[in-house]
């Protein structure tokens, strides 16, 4: 009797799933793909270590928010972005600095500026919870759930996400703005906003000699790290290879973002490393960018 062959395919997601259908169709690269680490200690402390996927930010990713190349993680809403769900607020110096944000930006780059904004930026008075704020839910390292702000969200995005038709176009206003008058993203922007795609991870672990060291990974923000429901958004940009379209690699169209991830000593220590590679021609291509490379 005569048995078809079966092919197994790994997608790194169940094939019925909206990230294995995009992978399936050639739209996205499955995830488990070989990548190069480099290692090293922070020059400014010896009991501090950075692991650094190579893989990733030798990429060629860029943003492409509030542009037609942008198709959204819902595919209902590609105006939006990934901007579905309101940016949680990492802690009060976050908090703080959208505050400043929010004072300094003039209310054309802003569609959905609530009512009452000005009112509380001109009273001082310290209130439970600023206009553009909500609690939300984030799991703890327990699992368990616990209260945590979060930006409102207005028709099923994030309060500063401009729609197509605003003035200022579609895209981030806080971005938009920040960009418009030169100002830092990492500072103006809620930490998780201007952190995605690069993600840092960090945790004490013991060396082998049983001293205690921080180890901080950076690498790919993909659509793991969003948990479990990564899976189901319609499309990612970081494994897509119509974002892999930048002129420069990650590690040098991002310093901004990846010094204020590591501190400028270790960011030259990481960038060096990489000029090394591009001269001799060692470079570990993301599948992405590779992808993107054939089609020029």
């Amino acid at each position: 009797m005569n048995r078809p062959r079966s092919t197994q395919v790994f997608l790194g997601f169940p094939e019925t799933s909206p990230a294995g259908k995009q992978i399936l169709a050639g739209g996205e690269e499955a995830p488990d793909f070989p990548r190069e680490w480099f290692e090293f200690i922070n020059p400014e402390d010896p009991l501090h270590l950075f692991s650094v996927d190579l893989t990733w930010i030798e990429s060629h990713w860029t943003c492409h928010f509030g542009t037609d190349t942008c198709q959204g993680i819902d595919s209902q809403q590609t105006d939006i972005g990934c901007c579905v769900h309101g940016a949680y607020l990492a802690d009060e110096t976050d908090r703080d600095q959208l505050y400043n944000a929010v004072a300094e930006m003039p209310a054309k780059y802003w569609q959905h500026r609530p009512k009452g904004v000005d009112e509380h930026l001109a009273s001082g008075e310290a209130i439970d919870l600023e206009p553009w704020l909500e609690w939300g839910e984030l799991d703890e390292d327990d699992g368990e759930p616990e209260p945590s702000l979060k930006t409102k969200t207005v028709g099923g995005a994030c309060i500063f996400a401009n729609r197509e038709g605003w003035g200022t176009g579609t895209g981030c206003a806080i971005h938009q703005w920040a960009v418009a008058e030169g100002r830092d993203l990492t500072v103006e922007k809620p930490e998780v906003c201007w952190q995605v795609p690069l993600r840092r991870y960090e945790d004490y672990e013991d060396r082998t000699d049983g001293q205690e060291i921080l180890r901080t990974t950076i690498g790919e923000y993909d659509r793991r790290a969003w948990g479990s429901g990564g899976e189901d958004f319609d499309w990612w940009c970081s494994s897509s290879s119509s974002c892999h379209t930048h002129p420069d690699p990650v590690w040098a169209s991002m310093k901004q973002e990846l010094t204020a991830l590591m501190g400028a000593p270790s960011y030259e220590v990481l960038a060096d490393h990489c000029r090394r590679r591009a001269v001799v021609g060692s470079a570990a291509p993301h599948p992405a960018s590779r992808a993107q490379a054939s089609n020029l």
